[in-house]
This record gives structure tokens, sequence and C-alpha cells, in this order.
């Protein structure tokens, strides 16, 4: 009865995973000649640390994420070789393959931008159909080229579709000639916002959306039977503002650096007594009787309804009702306790998209803290506790729930010396740990490799890590939302 506490509380289980027999072996580097200087340099580069970006849905919560290589492969490379654009792309599906991200993305959509050329790569075979979509860039193909990658590409894309995997297209205004040949495939069509910046931009949008969607249908009926809506993903969005006009438009998924922008942000309201939460946390810390802590929760209907709810969830899996919260409290123990009122901090009264995308960050960053610890830990490397690392990546953006500074949420807490000088001074050994899940939200693969060389971590773990925190903290939201 314990197997779902153990999934969601112990967050380090190993990766479910196929046996070997039904998995065959990677084929062999394809693409690049090695010898190349570029094909070196990329083979050689940081480049192997996977980032990603949220996209998020209608509901404004996050549906799926895009994951790349970024700044792995310059301007002036794409421009020069085809060729060496295929050998990132051979690259990055051979992380993920590795990676087995079929178990830890879910139900959410991983899409992976890649040139046209590298549909027909053997590696595909490797990767998950049902949620994955290939995300077709036309940057490096001048349109002299398309025919011809096109005739070479109808098959594999076939193929694909036919074993559920989803095709999508990066829609660039002035390539549009290479791309259009693709929609009859498209399930997306991803939109650069920034495309259409001026004064006349929504105006100028909307046109090219109604234009678009037209000749989606069109082509699908006339070359694919049973041809689902196009979906319309707006990138490149860089404000609240630009997103509410996208949203306005009908547009089905929104990325752009507008997530994490804090323009107009003000703390949320929370349905929970974060004071009565915080009371709660500092008698655990001070050893408060179990008894007495289920007699605090009695004092909040709030609080007692949601761990009833939360306890008898079918994520749970408890075999029997649990009707009593001395009985939620027994059932929990303390430690566990701790954690589901820390996380029960995030609790958001009708959060937007901020909210929900704020209160998974700080969920993953929890996570893939405490992973990575006991990952140094299993590697017998010097590590601060698992528990210490979860809460120090949980409270790392608490001053941004809360609207106070950390130094005095820390003091209300009264959490350990450790954790508190790590989120407020930046120093010591959990602060580096703290660094480093930071720079794995950004787009940029350098800045996590410097930090991940001091630890010792590889890009392979570092990957895995990730991987597994999203699936986690996309669970405990969806539990939460429940």
């Amino acid at each position: 009865m314990f197997d779902s506490l153990r999934k969601l509380f112990n967050r380090n289980p190993p990766p479910p995973s196929a046996p070997e027999e039904a998995r065959p072996p990677l084929p062999e580097q394809g693409g690049v000649a090695p010898e190349s200087g570029a094909a070196a340099s990329a083979a050689q580069s940081s480049s192997t640390f996977i980032c990603r970006e949220a996209l998020l849905g209608r509901d404004q919560r996050i549906v799926g994420y895009e994951f790349a290589h970024p700044q792995s492969l310059p301007s002036r490379m794409k421009e020069r070789n085809m060729r060496i654009r295929h050998f990132y792309d051979d690259a990055l599906f051979r992380h993920l393959a590795a990676l087995q991200i079929e178990s830890l993305i879910g139900a959410r959509l991983a899409f992976v931008e890649i040139s046209p050329d590298s549909l027909a790569n053997p590696v595909l075979a490797h990767l998950p159909k049902r949620n994955l979509a290939l995300l077709l860039s036309f940057e490096e193909m001048p349109d002299h080229v398309a025919p011809g990658v096109m005739l070479n590409a109808v098959p594999a894309l076939d193929a694909l579709r036919a074993q559920g995997m989803h095709i999508g297209l990066k829609w660039q205004r002035e390539q549009f000639r290479a791309a259009e040949d693709f929609l009859p495939w498209a399930d997306f069509l991803q939109i650069s916002w920034q495309e259409y910046a001026g004064d006349a931009a929504e105006r100028a949008l909307a046109g090219e959306i109604t234009a678009l969607r037209y000749k989606a249908k069109n082509a699908g009926e006339s070359k694919r039977n049973n041809a689902p809506p196009l979906r319309l993903i707006a990138s490149d969005l860089r404000n609240p503002n630009d997103f509410t006009l996208c949203y306005r438009l009908g547009l089905d998924f929104f990325r752009g650096p507008f997530v994490n922008s804090r323009d107009q942000w003000t703390p949320p309201q929370s349905s929970v007594n974060r004071l009565r939460v915080l009371q709660l946390l500092n008698g655990i810390r001070h050893d408060a009787d179990t008894m007495d802590l289920a007699q605090e929760l009695k004092q909040d209907p709030v609080l007692s309804y949601k761990l009833l709810q939360y306890i008898n969830s079918p994520a749970i899996g408890l075999r029997s009702q649990i009707t009593t919260l001395d009985q939620a409290v027994t059932i929990l123990g303390r430690g566990n306790l701790y954690r589901w009122l820390s996380v029960l901090l995030f609790n958001m009264k009708d959060p937007g998209y901020r909210e929900w995308a704020f209160t998974e960050q700080a969920l993953a960053r929890a996570a893939l803290m405490e992973r990575l610890g006991n990952e140094a830990i299993r590697n017998e490397q010097k590590s601060p506790a698992p528990d210490a690392l979860f809460l120090t990546g949980l409270f790392s953006l608490l001053d941004q729930l809360l609207g106070e500074p950390l130094s005095m949420l820390t003091a209300k807490i009264q959490l350990p010396e450790e954790i508190s000088l790590a989120l407020v001074k930046r120093r010591g050994p959990l602060a580096d740990f703290l660094a480093l899940a930071e720079a794995c939200e950004t787009q940029d693969p350098q800045a996590i490799a410097a930090h991940a060389k001091p630890l010792k971590f590889s890009a392979a773990a570092v990957n895995h890590a990730v991987f597994e925190a999203l699936a986690w903290a996309h669970e405990m939201t969806e539990v939460s939302a429940g």
C-alpha cells in the first residue's frame, strides 16, 4: 500500500525500462564524418546538455516542452553546410534515446526541432512515438534544395505518422515555400510572433492564421485521410501582452520568455492558510508530537479536507479509505508530512499561466537538486543531504510566491542554517547545487556545463535527472489540481 507513497516522496526511483532484448542497439553514428572540423568541434562541445523551453496550452498550463541543443550550431555553420545540422540532429536523437524518455514525458508533448533532411535518421526508431513532435526547421534549406529533400522525406513522413509520431513545421514568412510542401503532414505549425512586430502585427497575424488553416485543411484532405485540425504555436512571446494578443487570436500553444516574466507580477492568493502551514512546519522542525500536529490540522477545515483528499487520491493508491486526520498523519509520517506541507505553500487560488509555471518550476528545481544529491552519494562523492537539497530548491522561489525577502521567510520557517545560507547568501555546498538547477532552466548549455563540472556531474546524469524531475513535478501539480 505504500508503493505510491514511495513513488511520490522517495523521488529517485529507478527509471522503468524495457528488457534488454526489446531494445535493439542504436545504429552507428551517421551524418557528418568526425574528421570534419565543424563536426569535430560539435562532438567536443558542451552541447550534450539538453535545454528545454515550456509550452503552455489554452488552459494556461504547461502541456509540453521543446528539447534542444541551443547555441550549439552557430549560424555560419547553418548557412555553409546543411550536413552539419544533420550531425547535430543525430546527436540530439541519440541523447534522447539514451534517456529512455518515453517513461518520463508521460502525457505531455515533447517537441524536437530538426532539419527535414534528418527524417530518415534510423535513430528515430528508438524514440517514443506517441507524444513526440518533430518540429521541422527550414533555416538551412535554400528553396532550390527543398524539392529534392521533400521527395526523399515523403516515405519517412508517412512511416513516422503511421507509427503515431507528430509532425510540426517551424513557419517563417521568408521561407514559406519550402515549408508549404510539408503542410499535408503537419499537426503543428509554429509561428514567430516577432516576425509580425509593429502596429499592425495583430491584424497581419490574424490574416495569416486564417490563410494557413485553410491551406492546411485543403492540403491534408487532398493527401491524407482523417487529417486532424492544425494546431498553431506562437513562439518568441516576450511579455504578458504578447501572450494576451496571441491568446485572443485563438492560437493553441504559447512559448517564449513571457512564461518567466515578472512584469506586473503580484504574489498570488492561496486557498490555504499559509500562516497555519508555516506553524505546522515549525512544529515538525521542533519535534512536536504527531497527535498534536493532527489536532493543529483539525483547526483548519481547508487543510483537513486537502490532506484527506490527497491521502485518498488514486495517486496514493491505498486499498481502504482513510477517514481521520490521525490516520492520515500516521500513514504519511513526519518526514512526508513536512514535504506535503512544503509543497502546499505553492497552492494558489485561481492560478493563471504564471502561477502554474512558477509552481512547476519550484517543484522541478527541488526534485532535480535532490536527485543530483542522490546521484553524488551513489558515486561516493561528497554531497549535502538529499532532503536539504529538496527544501533548498523548493524554497528558493518562495520570495516570489509570498512577496517577502527570503531572509525574512527563512527566519519565519526557522530553516536549518545551511539552507538559509544557501538561499539568502548563496554560499555553501547547497548553493552550488542550486546554481546548477537554475542553469538547467536556461537556454545556455555552456552555463550548465560550467556549474556541473565542479560537482563532477556528467551531461548524461544531469539530463536524466532533469527529465525525472520534470515528470515528478508534473505529477505533483496534477495531484494538487485534483
